[in-house]
């Protein structure tokens, strides 16, 4: 069983290390608790941190906007549980909402940012929030790209959105599946505003979205979110850096979200992309387009 797990670390491994040799950088942080945090940079220019949703997705999936942004310098972490950054323990020491953020900021000293730019997907731009309410003064700007609360409010209805968008044969596969990949690949529609534009973006679960530690991943980060809401949300009514979000009309995400994360944070700036869901640069080629304007006008 040993060898099983070494080899299963070496499947998941090996897509990273592969994509490492088209990185133009690749760094090796140790977290304060031991753990190689892997990180690769791509393109040129200004430094924008990318950090993938989730949690426990692994960051290859966003390589559609470091290629499309050539001219910033995307640093691209791969979070702990996640990538090449694999925990030899999953619990709730190891995985948790403080470490990432510590994490971020290990990473921001040892490259010699001296205030982020934080790009953050889903749980990414919870994860950048996360960051601001802890390092305010080392943020430059968030640009939140379909991000969850800063509340535990959106986890009331964020999977009843989801689910209301599935049909029959995606909720028989959703309830066939037994493992983190195969439950994310069978309602992977619900994400979606366009369902042929899902269908035919499955194989992304299969390929680079998720690994043998997501699931565990997963459930032990939101679980440590959602026990330090008070904290974040006093800390953030205080933040005054610039906040973009930039969100699909159809995210199941909602926009109540939204309008909630404004309301903590009112020089929040909200752009809406119509006719699109979760993930708008595989919506449509209209959605991208309009997905990638926003966000090199939101880094500027």
């Amino acid at each position: 069983m040993k060898y099983i797990r070494k080899s299963l670390k070496i499947i998941w491994v090996l897509p990273f290390l592969f994509s490492q040799l088209y990185a133009q950088k690749a760094h090796v942080i140790q977290s304060a608790d031991g753990i190689p945090l892997h990180v690769r940079e791509y393109g040129q220019g200004k430094p924008v941190v990318l950090l993938a949703g989730g949690p426990g997705f692994n960051a290859a999936y966003l390589e559609p906007i470091w290629k499309a942004l050539p001219q910033y310098r995307f640093v691209v972490p791969d979070q702990r549980g996640t990538g090449s950054s694999v925990v030899d323990r999953l619990d709730s020491s190891v995985i948790n909402v403080n470490q990432y953020v510590e994490d971020l900021e290990l990473m921001r000293k040892q490259l010699h940012i001296d205030k982020l730019m934080l790009a953050g997907h889903s749980w990414g731009g919870m994860l950048a929030l996360a960051y601001a309410a802890r390092y305010p003064r080392n943020v430059d700007r968030l640009v939140l790209l379909g991000p969850g609360g800063i509340t535990q409010n959106f986890f009331k209805y964020f999977k009843s959105n989801i689910r209301m968008r599935l049909r029959e044969e995606d909720v028989a596969e959703s309830k066939a599946a037994n493992n983190f990949a195969l439950s994310l690949k069978a309602i992977w529609p619900g994400y979606f505003y366009n369902r042929d534009k899902a269908l035919a973006t499955k194989m992304l679960v299969d390929t680079n979205l998720a690994n043998y530690q997501s699931g565990k991943v997963n459930s032990l980060a939101l679980s440590d979110y959602k026990k330090t809401e008070s904290t974040r949300v006093a800390s953030l009514r205080k933040f005054t850096r610039p906040v973009y979000i930039i969100q699909g009309r159809q995210d199941p995400v909602g926009e109540s979200t939204v309008y909630e994360t404004k309301s903590i944070i009112p020089q929040t700036e909200i752009l809406f992309i119509e006719n699109c869901g979760h993930l708008p640069w595989l919506e449509s080629e209209a959605a991208a387009t309009q997905f990638f304007d926003l966000l090199k006008a939101s880094l500027k």
